[in-house]
């Protein structure tokens, strides 16, 4: 069944609603169930609706999410556990891409010598290591999970989705020829980092003048979708990381912005509006992930993507614990060892990492082998991690909450 593509968007909708209604019946992840209905509809209709590409997720997905993230982030709980978050998504991402182009180059040229360089292996890891924690916080939430915890997958997210936006285009520059040195790509990272840091605080700052003199809704929300977009574009455009950017400007609207002349009314309705936004923004962007998987293809590199999704779990955990080891050698009071499974195991992939692999040049090699992997680790991720991160939770005590089945 064909679908005209102007009432693709009508569809995506419809279908949104419908799983929102029949996930909170059946207490599945909602996040889980738009990828499962958009497995259901892009291979079994013919879908010729909207599809995920990198200027959807860019250009108006991703600032939205970020932003809403961002603003609704309590800055004193991100304060205080700021190394923690920082380590994760700064070195531990690092670490998390070579152990895992390690793993996978090992692995996958064992199931056919010459499968994949290691620089080729290199790019596959780091499109595939930032985390989307999107289901596991909405299991956070039923079960009652300490805050704390939660402040740290989701801040961590934040960054390193600019963490491994910026690693994903050194690497695949160097893939192609460039001539960057190991400190030449340092010193890049850390300009386009820094800088962006410096764009999304000077929009911050000059959103949050605005905001804290109006006492105005519809004010208020355009001020902050400029905010949100402004600072994405804007470093976009400079040749920095929109992400990192628009997460900083994000943090500051919230935490500084919202105060002032502003009341409660005008709070709410900011903070409705950009409720409703993230919902909005979610479900297509999960619906689309679904769509853009092929089941017939994934099967043909089964194989391959069993390596990378062992692969991404073995190099996460392996710099999750050796955090929580290193805590506890210095001194400094660590999370519990219960914390640092829930952060391993929780570390889900989702549509970040499938716009990053599409967006893989034509003739890059062994593209359509990595395409596939890193399309079957995020669905792997979703549905065995998402789906086992209930029962995990509460065999580990971290539910406070034990919602009935």
């Amino acid at each position: 069944m064909a679908v005209h593509p102007e009432l693709g968007l009508l569809l995506l909708l419809t279908v949104a609603a419908l799983v929102a209604v029949l996930a909170q019946r059946l207490r599945l992840p909602y996040a889980i169930g738009l990828v499962l209905a958009g497995l259901l509809l892009g291979n079994t209709f013919v879908y010729s609706g909207p599809h995920l590409s990198r200027e959807l997720l860019f250009l108006v997905v991703l600032p939205g999410l970020l932003f809403e993230a961002a603003y609704q982030m309590h800055f004193a709980d991100f304060w205080r556990q700021r190394l923690s978050i920082l380590a994760l998504a700064v070195p531990g991402l690092l670490v998390a891409t070579f152990l895992t182009a390690l793993l996978v180059c090992w692995g996958v040229n064992g199931l056919g010598a010459g499968s994949l360089s290691f620089i080729e292996a290199l790019v596959f890891g780091a499109l595939i290591s930032a985390t989307d924690p999107i289901s596991v916080l909405a299991v956070f939430r039923t079960l009652g999970v300490e805050r704390r915890l939660a402040v740290i997958v989701e801040a961590e997210s934040l960054f390193n989705d600019g963490t491994a936006i910026v690693l994903f285009g050194l690497v695949l520059a160097i893939a192609g020829g460039s001539a960057l040195s190991a400190a030449g790509a340092a010193i890049e990272f850390l300009r386009v980092a820094g800088l962006a840091v410096l764009v999304g605080g000077c929009v911050g700052v000059a959103i949050g003048l605005l905001t804290r003199r109006s006492d105005d809704p519809m004010v208020g929300i355009t001020l902050t979708m400029l905010g949100a977009y402004g600072a994405f574009i804007a470093a976009e455009l400079l040749g920095l990381s929109g992400v990192i950017a628009c997460v900083v400007a994000g943090m500051i609207c919230g935490t500084w912005g919202s105060q002032g002349r502003a009341g409660a009314a005008t709070r709410g309705a900011v903070d409705a509006f950009w409720n409703y936004t993230a919902f909005l923004l979610n479900s297509f962007v999960f619906l689309l992930m679904g769509v853009e998987i092929n089941i017939a293809r994934l099967l043909h590199f089964l194989p391959q993507i069993l390596v990378g999704w062992v692969a991404i779990n073995l190099a996460r955990a392996s710099f999750v614990y050796g955090q929580y080891a290193l805590m506890r050698a210095f001194g400094r009071d660590p999370w519990p060892l219960s914390w640092a499974t829930v952060l391993s195991w929780g570390g889900l992939r989702g549509g970040l990492s499938m716009v990053l692999a599409l967006s893989l040049p034509a003739g890059f090699s062994h593209r359509e082998l990595i395409v596939h992997m890193s399309f079957g680790v995020v669905l792997l991720t979703l549905l065995v991690q998402g789906l086992s991160m209930k029962p995990l939770l509460r065999r580990l005590g971290l539910a406070k909450e034990q919602s009935a089945d």
